[in-house]
């Protein structure tokens, strides 16, 4: 996993009692980690500043970003597992959880190769984080690119075929249709997918110039 060196173990541990309780007033965080009250306000102080938590009535909740982070950053499973699910929620996806670690794991890989820093990425808005991996989809394993594909149907607007599949149509380089999302009756959710229906629906006639 990689390092984010702007945050400490005691911000990686705030971090992770907040993945479990979701929100927590400064003084119950304290009585629950053992770090001292003005050591728990500094480090809440800080989280909310990078987007991580966000201040709600007495208390801190975690973002959907802090929960990104307390993914990437914990050694613990169960931190990571709970992380997942609350994303998963928090993202309203209605894929699987192992879509979402697929994801973030390749996002992962992503970042180290290009040298991105994660705390210049916004989690908090999912369609952020699909627009910069979207490029590299095709080198994406299966379940990260369902994932987009998800994403990619929830935030355009989709053609319901006779069939009864969804999907974004484009055209590529030589006029041929295609879909850049579907979710098909058949063959499930996709990116960049072709199919006959596609093609029958929605060729158009290429004349030379």
């Amino acid at each position: 996993m990689m390092s984010i060196k702007i945050l400490d173990d005691r911000d990686t541990l705030v971090l992770e009692f907040l993945v479990i309780y979701g929100y927590l007033t400064s003084y119950k965080l304290a009585k629950i980690s053992d770090i001292p009250m003005a050591t728990v306000w500094r480090i809440l102080v800080n989280l909310k500043s990078l987007s991580l938590v966000a201040k709600q009535k007495k208390g801190f909740a975690i973002t959907p970003r802090g929960l990104v982070f307390a993914y990437y950053l914990t050694k613990k499973e169960n931190i990571r597992l709970e992380a997942l699910q609350k994303l998963k929620e928090a993202w309203k996806y209605e894929g699987s959880v192992n879509e979402i670690r697929s994801f973030l794991e390749a996002l992962n890989q992503f970042l180290k190769k290009y040298e991105i820093s994660l705390i210049s990425v916004c989690f908090n808005h999912p369609l952020s984080v699909i627009s910069l991996m979207l490029p590299k989809a095709k080198e994406l394993d299966e379940f990260s690119q369902r994932l987009l594909a998800r994403f990619i149907l929830r935030a355009f607007p989709t053609v319901v075929l006779p069939t009864g599949c969804k999907a974004i149509v484009s055209f590529d380089e030589k006029g041929e249709p295609y879909a850049l999302a579907a979710d098909c009756k058949d063959e499930g959710v996709h990116i960049f997918h072709k199919c006959p229906y596609i093609n029958k629906y929605f060729s158009i006639e290429v004349r030379p110039r």
